[in-house]
């Protein structure tokens, strides 16, 4: 079942400042329902190092494709 991993980052100057992230995922390692929280941790804390001025917000886990983009 494809999983779509979105993660949403403020700044933490202006937390009403945000963006959605949509990860790559390699074909060859899919995620799955009970994997994707994992891998948003994994992936949010590696953004968030290359982004300091950052924080991460909220992890989503979708069943699907990319979800509908809404209102951070």
């Amino acid at each position: 079942m494809l999983v779509t991993l979105s993660m949403v980052f403020c700044l933490v100057s202006d937390p009403t400042q945000c963006q959605t992230v949509n990860p790559l995922v390699p074909d060859d390692q899919p995620l799955t329902v009970s994997s994707c929280q994992i891998a948003g941790q994994i992936e949010g804390a590696k953004w968030v190092n290359e982004h300091p001025k950052h924080r991460l917000m909220r992890v989503r886990c979708t069943l699907g494709k990319q979800p509908r983009e809404q209102g951070a």
